[in-house]
């Protein structure tokens, strides 16, 4: 005697997709991306000099100067680079605006905070001013830098990669770093440099060529490394643009 149709499909097993349910991991990087850079905006309030080395560098002489966010931006290339190879240009643009927002959001709350009125027991609000109260000027350098910056880098990238069919990698990592991070470094240092003192102009083109080489050399650096992420976030990602 045959089931009832209703039983029969009671019976029926479920298939479980095994993503079914998880998301891609879109968000994650957006969050690193956004902290990156708003921490490397604070940092960059602060110059720091290396030196004098035993030797002279051409253009640079015996001392590097940089600022305090310099060991921390360049893994927000790093981070775009990934985000463009894996989820095309839209969303890595749309990354770069969200990014650019959070920190613009920070250095208003920032600049209304130093501007508040200071309780009579506090005693800290020359430093906390002096720290602080700079931020919006390295902030609005570094967004300027950063959204022309890293759309140029972000364009470079998945141009190339329809270009040469997804092939070379390391090559489309590598060119579009140079080319975003010139107009990046350029735009932010003309800005900052002022703020943290450099007035000089040997000093301001120590400034810009020790930060360019330096992003781009750990752009380099780290490729053994951001090389197979890149091919892990392709493999696992559910929502890859190929």
């Amino acid at each position: 005697m045959a089931k009832p149709v209703s039983e029969s499909m009671a019976q029926t097993s479920t298939v479980t997709v095994p993503w079914a349910g998880r998301r891609g991991y879109f968000d994650l990087l957006l969050g690193a991306s956004c902290v990156i850079l708003i921490i490397s905006n604070i940092g960059a309030t602060k110059g720091v000099e290396f030196g004098p080395l035993p030797f002279e560098l051409p253009l640079i002489g015996s001392t590097i100067v940089t600022d305090g966010g310099f060991f921390l931006f360049p893994l927000a290339y790093v981070i775009g680079d990934l985000l463009s190879e894996v989820y095309g240009f839209k969303r890595a643009r749309r990354a770069i605006v969200a990014s650019f927002g959070s920190a613009a959001f920070a250095a208003l709350c920032f600049l209304l905070i130093v501007h508040l009125p200071a309780a009579s027991f506090y005693t800290g609000q020359e430093a906390f001013a002096s720290v602080l109260g700079p931020v919006w000027q390295i902030f609005t350098g570094s967004l300027l830098g950063y959204l022309f910056g890293q759309t140029l880098n972000a364009w470079v990238m998945v141009a190339m990669k329809k270009a040469s069919k997804g092939r070379f990698l390391w090559l489309r990592m590598i060119v579009s770093t140079l080319v975003g991070e010139l107009l990046d470094t350029v735009i932010f240092c003309s800005i900052a440099a002022p703020v943290l003192g450099i007035d000089t102009v040997e000093a301001f083109i120590n400034y810009v060529l020790i930060g360019y080489i330096y992003k781009c050399l750990v752009e380099v650096i780290l490729m053994p490394i951001s090389y197979p992420i890149i091919g892990w976030f392709k493999r696992h990602e559910l929502e890859y643009v190929a």
